[in-house]
């Protein structure tokens, strides 16, 4: 496996701007085996941007458009919604982003904060890098990590299945969790941790120590929930103790990452959208809006609709059919829920968490408290998106009760978790969870899609991302199966 640094992102030229001592992007041919001279508080910065765009740039534009938020008309983005992606499209992501990007600086965080005796570095440093196992495991599968960060030795590093990196994902979150309950720390971050800043060590001690704690508790429920085709009742109960051990109690919690404040230093999505690619390759989707307008009853839509989508020069929401190679001329434009300058990244939120919880309380068939938490789930989307709940989506959508969650009740979640993880990549994940364990691969999820037309797949819905070019040229001997229709472990 092959890791190089990537040119300088976007997103982190405003982290540059502050930082100026961060590590040089620009660098090519690293070897990760030398760990870095430069000390956790200057190398967190770069490591949470380059986590953020492993799950929010490509990786997020593509599931976006698998899942049908968005339609890719021209180009790449065409070939994935068409699901004729190829090798060379996942180069930078797994490279750059993920790998040569977080994964080594996160690693050198947490073997320089382990020699200085500095715990909450390397705290919040393995529940990073164990959630960006989590996202490898579910976008790609098998993947290099007990070996990938010594090249030195294994030129050509082995992959671990699936769920042996499931399980060091597990084992890192509870570490990290250890190393943040420390009573002390030489060093201690401040305004440099992006996810949870703070004006100085003490505040950051004092609460954003115990917003990692949550932070980890929360991701330990998503990843226990992603086992819910292999083990319904234990990933169920797995779940809801993580949310007992002292996951997000509300929407302050919850993680995201804001970039600057200019143009130039924006995260992925606003980048994205502002560039050649954003405005002319890609696309709102008719079929979402459709989803959206006139939810609520005749000409009431879901109130999430104008933020997640814009108006027209004619007051209306007007989409691109998926599959379609062209962009109408009056098209919509993503919404300024995504498409503002200083919109945070959100990596994951309270919203999710209610939904998990309301999924694991059903499968246990708790109904009580899966209408509970699923009409808390649904409050706390809307809340999240346009400020306040609206009263006729309430009553229609976030009024279930223990008799009526019964009905249905897996179909409500899903839509409805949906319809709030609007272009974040782990709604690939729950769509896939939601197919039937055994059903073959024509079959959709939680919404029901139809496949995109003009697909060359026969009607068969890709079930995950491919290899990269590097990975096929340097390391072909150790790479598993690449068909992008084959399933990651968990998806049966």
């Amino acid at each position: 496996m092959k890791i190089n640094k990537s040119t300088i992102l976007r997103g982190l030229m405003g982290f540059g701007l502050v930082f100026s001592a961060s590590c040089n992007l620009q660098e090519t041919n690293v070897n990760p085996n030398a760990v870095s001279e430069v000390t956790p508080n200057v190398t967190l910065p770069s490591a949470q941007a380059n986590m953020a765009w492993a799950i929010t740039d490509f990786t997020a534009q593509s599931t976006s458009s698998l899942l049908q938020y968005l339609t890719g008309t021209l180009n790449v983005q065409y070939n994935v919604t068409t699901y004729d992606y190829l090798p060379v499209n996942f180069q930078t992501p797994w490279n750059s982003h993920f790998y040569a990007g977080a994964m080594v600086d996160l690693r050198n965080i947490i073997e320089q904060a382990e020699a200085d005796g500095s715990p909450y570095y390397s705290g919040i440093a393995k529940i990073q890098m164990g959630m960006l196992l989590g996202y490898i495991v579910d976008f790609w599968g098998d993947a290099p990590y007990s070996q990938a960060f010594q090249l030195d030795e294994f030129p050509q590093p082995q992959y671990d299945s699936g769920e042996e990196l499931y399980e060091e994902m597990f084992r890192l979150y509870e570490s990290g969790i250890q190393d943040l309950q420390a009573e002390e720390s030489a060093l201690i971050p401040t305004f440099n941790d992006r996810v949870y800043p703070a004006s100085n060590t003490t505040n950051w001690a004092a609460s954003s120590r115990a917003q990692w704690i949550a932070a980890a508790h929360a991701l330990r429920a998503r990843y226990y929930n992603h086992y819910s085709k292999l083990d319904p009742e234990g990933s169920a109960n797995n779940a809801l103790q993580a949310i007992a051990d002292g996951a997000f109690t509300s929407a302050a919690d919850e993680m995201s990452i804001t970039f600057g404040d200019s143009e130039l230093t924006t995260g992925p999505w606003y980048g994205f959208l502002l560039g050649t690619f954003g405005q002319n390759n890609i696309a709102v989707s008719q079929e979402i809006i459709d989803k959206l307008e006139n939810r609520v009853g005749e000409g009431i839509n879901d109130p999430r609709l104008p933020y997640y989508v814009e108006e027209n020069s004619s007051g209306e929401f007007v989409g691109a059919p998926v599959g379609s190679s062209s962009i109408p001329s009056n098209a919509s434009r993503i919404g300024p829920y995504i498409r503002s300058i200083g919109t945070p990244t959100y990596i994951m939120t309270y919203s999710e968490l209610k939904f998990i919880e309301a999924e694991a309380y059903l499968r246990l068939s708790q109904f009580a408290n899966a209408a509970t938490a699923y009409n808390e789930a649904v409050i706390a989307s809307l809340e999240q998106v346009t400020g306040n709940a609206d009263e006729a989506y309430v009553a229609t959508f976030a009024s279930e009760t223990a008799a009526s969650i019964q009905e249905d009740g897996m179909e409500k979640i899903f839509t409805e978790k949906y319809i709030a993880m609007y272009l974040q990549a782990e709604a690939w994940t729950d769509w896939r969870r939601s197919i039937p364990a055994g059903a073959d691969g024509t079959t959709s999820g939680i919404p029901n899609l139809e496949a995109a037309p003009g697909n060359l797949s026969g009607g068969v819905f890709p079930r995950r991302f491919l290899y990269p070019t590097s990975e096929l040229d340097n390391n072909a001997a150790n790479v598993p199966e690449t068909s992008r229709f084959a399933r990651v472990f968990w998806d049966l």
